[in-house]
């Protein structure tokens, strides 16, 4: 694997990393505003299980990425509870959180199912428009060690100083479930040699390939990552900053969830039946979710037992992105007074409604 793709942690500087990536979404935007249209973007591609002009009324775009968050909207979807609903759901599959959150900005998507970390950046960034309205999945970000590396927790503390290879990615949930677990181990950065990838995939076929020991992974790619390399979970994001840890959270716009809260509301009824249809046929559901993610069953089935939906938002919830928000602060990427911002960005209006209305 090229040298060239690894980014040791003594170049960055956190605060300028944060404010080039936001700087660049707006440019993106600037760009690409005009030729968007239908969900359609850059680095967006139309669903295969798309429901374009099933229903009625007003299309709802809904932005995701190819992540085991999305388990019961894509179930959903493929079931066509949308249309049964009355709701016109048109999904796009993004190939990453900048792309999907950039999208959401623009205009041309309407809702998203995105890490909170990238909304939590951009709002930070002045993006104040922007509302995380429910979760939608949790407890699915790993932190995997390779065959022959730490098996546990207790282990990878005792490894610090010792030359521990960990990789992960930056200003995102996967970084945090690297920080999360060695703050509360009482260790840091500077006893392990860190590597921060430019995606996922690059960080699995290095832990496979045996470039690094340790790194930091999301459902349903962790699970295909541990089959091949034999690897051990080590933590997870519960562990991390939960105990009800959002990774990917579904969000709005002030604009949109005035313009629409009834539409939003019924979206979310529809995502909290598929997630209880999910749970209660499980294996049925995973029969028609597996071509859907391109994997074999037998690797979905442990995937999404790890990371399940979070159809509905309650206060422990809530607090998990308290407390992973904390986490940002500590890394830099946000100043020491923004770590209240979950409780401007957490906009439970939609999903109050949703609850009484059902």
């Amino acid at each position: 694997m090229s040298n060239d793709l690894f980014h040791p942690i003594g170049s960055l500087n956190r605060r300028g990393f944060i404010r080039s990536c936001c700087l660049a979404s707006m440019a993106f935007i600037t760009a690409n505003c005009a030729s968007q249209r239908n969900g359609a973007s850059e680095g967006g591609t139309e669903s295969p299980t798309a429901s374009e002009g099933s229903g009625s009324g007003t299309v709802l775009r809904v932005g995701h990425l190819p992540a085991g968050c999305v388990s019961h909207l894509l179930l959903a979807n493929q079931r066509g509870m949308f249309a049964d609903a009355g709701l016109n759901v048109q999904l796009t599959q993004f190939n990453g959180p900048g792309e999907n959150l950039q999208a959401l900005v623009a205009g041309s998507q309407d809702v998203i199912h995105n890490p909170w970390t990238n909304t939590v950046a951009a709002y930070a960034q002045g993006t104040d428009s922007l509302k995380i309205i429910c979760g939608s999945g949790k407890g699915g970000i790993e932190l995997v060690g390779r065959n022959g590396s730490v098996k546990n927790l207790d282990e990878l503390k005792q490894a610090s100083g010792q030359g521990l290879r960990i990789g992960t990615l930056q200003l995102d949930t996967l970084e945090l479930v690297v920080y999360g677990h060695l703050k509360k181990l009482g260790v840091d950065y500077s006893g392990y040699e860190m590597t921060f990838f430019p995606s996922m995939v690059g960080m699995g076929e290095a832990l496979i390939e045996e470039s690094v020991d340790v790194c930091s992974l999301a459902q349903p790619y962790a699970e295909t990552v541990v089959s091949q390399a034999d690897g051990t979970y080590l933590g997870d994001s519960n562990g991390a900053w939960g105990p009800e840890a959002s990774d990917c959270v579904i969000n709005s716009t002030d604009s949109f969830i005035s313009k629409e809260p009834n539409m939003l509301a019924d979206y979310l009824a529809v995502l909290r039946q598929s997630a209880e249809d999910l749970n209660a046929n499980y294996e049925e559901a995973i029969a028609e979710l597996a071509p859907l993610y391109g994997s074999e069953a037998s690797i979905l089935a442990p995937a999404l037992k790890r990371q399940v939906p979070q159809p509905t938002m309650d206060e422990a919830g809530v607090e998990s992105l308290r407390n992973g928000i904390g986490f940002l602060a500590d890394l830099g990427y946000l100043e020491p007074d923004q770590t209240n911002l979950i409780d401007e960005i957490f906009d439970g209006s939609v999903q109050e409604t949703s609850l009484q209305t059902a």
